[in-house]
């Protein structure tokens, strides 16, 4: 059975590990493709995953565009060659070539439609089966539309197979006893960022004041860093960060992807920019007080609501019974979705898959959690 994986974000690249060591362990030919954006290649390189660039990556309207067409072109002749029985991933060029070329394709986002519009109206209307978490509860796509009870990025940091090395402390050169933090500054580019904003460095001043005399305080950065916050910039590989963060006091940044991360590992995630309230996989981690969510101009309330978390008694057993309340309420996703995979690679419907995910959700096929997992 052959399989393509078209990986567009460095999120994806930990996403998409544990499928591929699972469908390569079951003798499946995978192929994976990547996008060049941020440290997507060096995750990739990282963990030892082969993978083909299939077009420079693009800057403004007109790069995104030429990108766009470039991979569409590059992707054509690959599935032609190869001949796929599934393409999967983030991309609208999986949708589109699977449709050209009969294969079928299973489009995985976490995104509420209406904030990545290009990529909704892309991508949707021709992919076999559209996945994603059903706290995003305005989507409506009938038949194709697959759901499941937890988020995109569980698929690597759910318990059953994602453990906290805290050698990171060490190799963050700090011992075992110091607290500290850690601040992520998102390189804000992507096509859907168009005017967006995040953290301003006044912020980050005011955090190290705040914080800097109770802990250490790291920083991670997509763009660079003005030189006095290079003595605090984060050294450790690309692929420990999730250590990293679980670890930590607490979480702050403009990047939706590591404060999703950080609620989940069960670290207070504070994220700040101008999607504040409106995305739904945050709003749900809201909902087990697990993330706090900020506009550019709360600046002063997002410090007051760190002030309360500080001075906090049992702060860490209070967001660990948080996350233990989750994790009771969602699945790990990764089995679900290889079977929904599986069956397609077998003949299934599509229809027929969406029946056999609503009646194995509601048995609670997948649900629960080892307590021995639960950290």
């Amino acid at each position: 059975m052959r399989i393509i994986v078209d990986i567009c974000h460095p999120a994806q690249v930990h996403h998409f590990r544990p499928v591929l060591e699972s469908w390569q362990a079951s003798g499946y030919e995978c192929v994976v493709t990547a996008r060049a954006k941020d440290i997507t290649l060096k995750l990739l390189d990282g963990f030892g995953i082969s993978y083909t660039v299939l077009a420079p990556a693009g800057i403004g309207s007109i790069g995104y565009l030429r990108e766009f067409l470039r991979r569409e072109a590059a992707m054509f002749r690959l599935v032609r060659k190869f001949r796929p029985a599934v393409i999967t991933g983030t991309s609208p060029n999986a949708a589109r070539v699977a449709k050209l070329l009969k294969a079928k394709s299973v489009i995985l986002c976490e995104d509420d439609a209406k904030y990545i519009p290009q990529f909704r109206w892309l991508a949707y209307p021709l992919a076999s089966a559209i996945v994603m978490p059903d706290c995003l509860t305005n989507e409506d796509y009938g038949i194709r539309h697959l759901t499941y009870p937890s988020y995109q990025k569980m698929f690597y940091l759910h318990p059953n197979r994602f453990t906290p090395d805290r050698n990171v402390i060490r190799e963050l050169d700090i011992d075992d006893n110091t607290p500290y933090a850690l601040i992520r500054l998102s390189s804000l580019q992507a096509y859907h960022d168009v005017g967006a904003r995040g953290m301003s460095e006044d912020l980050i001043r005011r955090i190290i004041k705040l914080a800097g005399d109770q802990m250490q305080i790291f920083i991670s950065s997509e763009k660079p860093l003005p030189a006095e916050f290079e003595p605090f910039r984060m050294s450790i590989p690309l692929e420990r960060v999730h250590h990293a963060l679980a670890f930590a006091e607490f979480f702050l940044g403009d990047s939706q992807s590591m404060a999703v991360e950080s609620a989940l590992l069960g670290t207070p995630a504070f994220k700040i920019n101008t999607f504040a309230g409106i995305i739904s996989v945050i709003r749900d981690l809201q909902s087990y007080g697990l993330a706090f969510d900020y506009r550019p101009d709360q600046e002063n309330e997002l410090v007051e609501e760190l002030q309360r978390l500080l001075a906090m008694e049992g702060r860490k057993d209070c967001f660990k019974d948080r996350r233990a309340k989750l994790l009771s309420e969602k699945i790990d996703p990764v089995p679900w979705y290889l079977t929904v995979i599986r069956k397609l690679l077998e003949g299934s419907s599509v229809g027929d898959v969406k029946r056999w995910s609503s009646e194995a959700l509601q048995s609670g096929r997948f649900a629960g959690v080892p307590d021995h997992a639960v950290r």
